[in-house]
This record gives structure tokens, C-alpha cells and sequence, in this order.
């Protein structure tokens, strides 16, 4: 009896692997060589807040491959390590808003009455707000701060999980399968972790993935305009903030490399959403 969650726990997994089996496109595997590098920053590149005066604004070479910043900061090695802050703090929000909004959509689409309808409303109403500016409102009455942004970029993006989830239960709801679990003697909650999610799992992996893109935009804008990451904090967002002055010196490298950091990885998040998309149509 002891090992009957722990059989549940599998299966459940189980059976959302083999919804979201895909087939690997160049998306999946640009992100996980991202990971890689950033995860062997230390490695291979340099300390990305040593401060060198003697080699301010230096281009691109073989000693620093994306060149050096008014500081002398090491380009290449800042680049990695912002690696790590803005995908863990993508992952992180996108993670939270779907381990709140998936349960509330799905729930609300089973139990109907007025909690459906006030959840409803409630996603309305915030979604009726743009994104990074009710992002930026709340971060400037806040305050800023890594734990902050990634409540602030969950909570923007919740509606978008309730009303997915919702609206991909509700055509489920009155399906045999629902009816036999109920009948079964299944709860709501039950429900929705054996039978509904795995079903839609194509869904919200698609959505994940998107949101990850989402969110990465969210946070480099934050700290583009002072409202998220400081430096010399390694961001993307504020390396090209404080590139931004320099370019029209000449100085391309020190806000294009950051720059480019985060158009690579939202367009490699986009195209793995695709590619759910496309292994779910055919």
C-alpha cells in the first residue's frame, strides 16, 4: 500500500512523456547548448566582474572573444553568466505560473458555477492590462529584486496558463473517460492530475516554452529601463543598456553581444514551442 503514491507519481509522469515526445529541432538544441556553456562558465571563461582599467572598450580578440566593456569587464564571460540569471529566472516564473494557473483553469472549467466565472473575470481584467507595462508598474511600487521579478513575471502570466487550461478542459468535461472517473469515485483534484493534464500536457509545454521567451523579454526590458537587475550584476538587458551609450563610438560589441544573447535564445524558445505545436497537429 506505501508504494501505491509513489506507482500514481510515475504513471503520471509517464504518461505526460509520452505526450510530449518531439522531434528535436534546432530551438531545443541552440537552448541546450546555451545551458552547457553557461553551466561550465567558470571554465572556460573568465571572472565577469574583475574590473581590468588598463583594457576599457577593448574590440573583439582571442584574450576576450566579444571584447570588454567601460570597465574592462570580460564581454564573453558576462554574457555566460547572465546565461544563468535570466534562464533560471524564465524558468522559475514560467514554472510558477504553471503550477498556479493550470490547476485554477482546470478546476475552474470542472466545477462551473460563479468561481469559474469570478476566476474568469479576475484573468480578464489583467489581461486587459499590456504585459510589461503592468510588469513595470508593479515592479516601480514594489521595488526591485531577483525574488520580486519572479513573482511579478508569474503573476502577469498566470491568466495566460487559467484561461489555456480552461478553455482546453471545458470540450473534456462531459467526455466518457471524465465520466467514468467519476464514477469511479474520482475527485475534481484527482481528475485533474491523472486524466486532464496529461491530455493537455502538448499544451502547456508549447505555452511553457513561450513564456520562458516571455519572460526573459520581460526581465532584459526591467533592467533595460533600471527597473530590474542592476549592475554589475551579469543581465542582459542592462549589458545593453550600458552598451547602448558607447555604440554611436563605435563601440558595437559591448551592447551587440548581449543583444544578440537574448534575440538567440527567444527565437530558439519560439521555434521549440513550434515544434510542439507541429508534433501535436499531425
Amino acid at each position: 500500500m506505501a508504494t501505491a503514491p509513489a506507482t500514481n507519481s510515475l504513471r503520471f509522469l509517464v504518461a505526460v512523456g509520452n505526450r510530449l515526445r518531439v522531434r528535436v529541432g534546432y530551438g531545443a538544441i541552440v537552448i541546450g547548448i546555451l545551458i552547457l556553456l553557461s553551466a561550465v562558465a567558470p571554465l572556460i571563461s573568465k571572472d565577469p566582474l574583475h574590473i581590468d582599467s588598463t583594457a576599457t572598450l577593448v574590440p573583439p580578440s582571442w584574450a576576450h572573444p566579444f571584447g570588454t566593456d567601460q570597465n574592462g569587464m570580460d564581454i564573453f564571460a558576462r554574457v555566460l553568466y547572465a546565461a544563468r540569471l535570466d534562464l533560471g529566472e524564465a524558468l522559475a516564473a514560467a514554472t510558477l505560473a504553471v503550477l498556479i494557473g493550470v490547476p485554477l483553469g482546470a478546476l475552474g472549467a470542472l466545477a462551473a458555477g460563479w468561481g469559474d466565472q469570478a476566476l474568469l473575470r479576475i484573468t480578464e481584467s489583467v489581461q486587459s492590462f499590456p504585459t510589461l507595462l503592468l510588469a513595470m508598474g508593479v515592479v516601480a511600487a514594489i521595488g526591485p529584486g531577483l525574488g520580486k521579478l519572479v513573482l511579478v513575471i508569474a503573476a502577469v502570466n498566470i491568466p495566460v496558463y487559467v484561461r489555456l487550461t480552461r478553455s482546453a478542459v471545458l470540450p473534456m468535461r462531459d467526455m466518457e473517460f471524465i465520466q467514468a472517473a467519476r464514477c469511479a469515485g474520482l475527485g475534481n483534484i484527482a481528475i485533474v492530475t491523472r486524466h486532464l493534464i496529461p491530455n493537455i500536457a502538448h499544451l502547456i509545454a508549447a505555452q511553457f516554452s513561450i513564456n520562458c521567451a516571455w519572460a526573459i523579454q520581460i526581465l532584459a526590458a526591467l533592467s533595460f529601463i533600471g527597473l530590474g537587475v542592476a549592475l554589475p550584476t551579469p543581465e542582459w538587458g542592462a549589458m545593453v543598456r550600458a552598451g547602448a551609450d558607447y555604440t554611436v563610438y563605435g563601440q558595437w560589441w559591448v551592447a551587440l553581444f548581449p543583444g544578440l544573447a537574448i534575440v538567440i535564445t527567444v527565437l530558439s524558445l519560439n521555434e521549440l514551442a513550434d515544434s510542439f505545436r507541429r508534433h501535436t497537429s499531425r
